[in-house]
């Protein structure tokens, strides 16, 4: 006969090694926001594809059903999201679905993800996920637009001050199509409005920025105290369909970890210098001298710093 016990296991009896084994065993990514299921549609799969830019991967979809366990107390939330935060890779995207441009300083002033500054402080992986419509960069000519004066860029680096610990955090851009815009603008602008997020330039262009009171727009200057944020490790870039495969930016250890240009097998195409005209981004984009050295010459490939 079977001896049912119907007393619980004494989990919090366990020493704490062996609970973070169980907490490992079912640990997984998050995902901000969290991921929808896709609706299921009927149509040409070309239809299919199309209605889901922007939306979910398989990866985003899948995940352990079980984690309700975690808010069985607080000290066991408490232990597993610890645990998370140094071990798992925190995925924060910022798409079409999820964001609309600020009409007013106060919207500018909420924040983008639902996530509490006090996991932010902790985390040490993230890849941040930005898929970028024309609309999304508030202007109508993007010759004239300026990437430090982008809403959405400021919001990011607003919320993202609040980490302290992160080892690693990677941007990447996807470009979703316009028939009036190119996509390297989209590209540009975003990797000029966020690649020095962290540094003392980015810090003085955040130190100023639009305000509208009684209908008058005046500046008000921000502390200087107030933290710049962590820098980024990598930026790729995309589009929402086929391309050629874009060279990306990523640090060079070798040059005090500065931006460089690098292409698909890891040659570093150039060095970015303090200006990055559009002409460079959109020159090292897909160059590379290592690679095809018969097609660079001085004037498709300019030295960093020249227009």
């Amino acid at each position: 006969m079977q001896n049912h016990n119907d007393a619980p296991f004494p989990f919090m009896q366990l020493p704490p090694e062996l609970r973070d084994m169980v907490y490992e065993n079912l640990l997984e990514d998050p995902y901000y926001p969290p991921p929808q299921p896709c609706p299921e549609t009927r149509g040409p799969s070309w239809l299919s594809s199309m209605a889901q830019i922007g939306s979910s991967t398989d990866a985003e979809t899948t995940g352990h059903k079980s984690n309700l366990l975690f808010l069985a107390n607080k000290q066991i939330y408490a232990e597993y999201m610890d645990l998370m935060c140094k071990k798992a890779t925190f995925h924060m995207t910022v798409a079409p679905h999820n964001y609309t441009p600020p009409d007013t300083p106060a919207e500018e002033e909420k924040d983008i993800w639902q996530i509490s500054p006090e996991v932010l402080k902790k985390i040490k992986r993230c890849d941040i996920k930005l898929i970028t419509t024309s609309t999304m960069l508030g202007m109508s000519d993007p010759r004239t637009m300026k990437s430090e004066e982008w809403a959405l860029a400021r919001q990011m680096r607003r919320q993202l001050s609040e980490i302290e610990n992160i080892s690693e955090l990677n941007l990447h851009v996807k470009a979703i199509g316009d028939p009036l815009w190119s996509p390297l603008w989209v590209w540009y602008h975003a990797t000029e409005a966020l690649r020095e997020m962290g540094s003392s330039s980015s810090h003085e262009n955040d130190c100023t920025k639009p305000t509208v009171v009684d209908d008058k727009v005046k500046s008000v200057a921000l502390s200087n105290s107030a933290p710049s944020g962590p820098q980024f490790s990598r930026i790729t870039l995309a589009l929402d369909m086929w391309s050629p495969g874009e060279n990306y930016l990523m640090r060079d250890p070798a040059n005090n970890n500065q931006w460089a240009w690098w292409c698909l097998r890891g040659h570093c195409v150039g060095q970015v210098g303090t200006e990055h005209p559009v002409r460079q981004f959109c020159s090292w984009l897909y160059d590379c001298p290592t690679c095809s050295p018969e097609e660079i010459d001085g004037e498709s490939n300019p030295s960093p710093g020249t227009v």
